[in-house]
């Protein structure tokens, strides 16, 4: 089984104005002929105030399907 792991780490712009400690990491599992995907999302609220992820997250399941959309139809 192959790994692999890319991290986003973010410095600046509406996500760190907001959240704090933001990083996104994607995994890949590959076994044989698929590719397993997660993402996690690592960030703190600075109080309960501040609104959660949810749009973030609703946006990267939609990429992450459009992607696999993408190459299901190349093969």
């Amino acid at each position: 089984m192959k790994k692999k792991m890319l991290t986003f780490k973010e410095f600046e712009g509406d996500v760190v104005d907001i959240y704090d400690n933001f990083k996104s990491i994607l995994r890949i599992k590959t076994k044989g002929e698929i590719d397993l995907i997660s993402w996690t999302i690592e960030h703190e609220r600075p109080n309960e105030n501040v609104s959660k992820l949810v749009n973030l997250l609703d946006f990267i399941v939609g990429m992450t399907k459009a992607i696999d959309d993408h190459h299901v139809k190349m093969n």
